[in-house]
């Protein structure tokens, strides 16, 4: 497949990248609140403020997510290291700058935060879910940042203590732009020309490769702008990752 839109106007890029949100989002009838198009409208329609949407169930549900989820759990029970480092409920537990000693006894921990990298990834010779391709055509790489409050108590003949995530909220921000060096392959909104449109592009192609050069044409050419995109948080309830865990206040770290 060529490059079927290096030839057009960036006006009738544009416009073809504006049908391309229509026929997405008429195409996605499994997954409600797709994401990819509403992004992309907002990408072409000069609003380079921050977009806050809230997370649809796909999103929250995604294995991708709930796996990186599992992992900030590990980070805040301090079973795993972040970026090299020991984090969470010990090392507030003992007391271990930067952090004040954490009189876990008597009060609950209100607030710990963790921000990590989602990747979506490419798939080849498997399918993505309805709802992880959404994903991977809207966000494919995002921060997912978790914020919980704990408290902790001693446990009977040990000298462990328990855990209990008291809230837990989680929530996504990225930057919605496009690499001029990488491409993707998309259904062709023009394909037999169903809108009529005077100029149609590859109208005999039912599928397209689109280089994202063409996007950042778009953006040179005041037709598109970047902008950051934030969630609305949500709450985790899943007792695989909220529920309670042990440690060890003693652990050496």
């Amino acid at each position: 497949m060529d490059d079927v839109l290096a030839n057009h106007t960036v006006d009738e890029v544009a416009a073809w990248y504006g049908r391309l949100a229509d026929l997405i989002e008429k195409q996605n009838t499994v997954v409600p609140s797709p994401l990819s198009p509403m992004f992309l409208r907002h990408w072409l329609a000069g609003k380079s403020s921050a977009l806050r949407f809230v997370a649809p169930r796909h999103l929250q549900t995604s294995k991708y997510v709930t796996d990186v989820l599992k992992k900030h759990r590990a980070w805040f029970l301090t079973e795993e290291k972040f970026k090299g480092n020991w984090v969470g409920v010990v090392p507030r537990m003992q007391g271990k700058p930067p952090h004040a000693k954490w009189n876990w006894k008597m009060i609950n921990l209100d607030s710990m935060h963790i921000e990590s990298l989602v990747e979506i990834e490419y798939k080849i010779f498997t399918a993505h879910t309805p709802g992880d391709l959404d994903l991977f055509t809207s966000l494919r790489g995002f921060q997912l940042r978790s914020d919980v409050s704990v408290s902790a108590a001693s446990v009977q003949n040990s000298t462990h203590a328990k855990v209990t995530f008291l809230t837990w909220t989680a929530k996504v921000t990225d930057k919605y732009d496009f690499d001029g060096a990488e491409h993707l392959t998309v259904p062709n909104p023009d394909h037999n020309n169903p809108s009529k449109v005077a100029n149609p592009i590859a109208p005999k192609q039912k599928d397209v490769r689109v280089y994202h050069k063409n996007a950042l044409r778009l953006i040179q050419g005041g037709k598109a702008w970047n902008y950051l995109l934030e969630s609305q948080p949500w709450p985790i309830w899943d007792s695989a990752i909220m529920g309670p865990g042990q440690v060890d206040p003693s652990k050496k770290i």
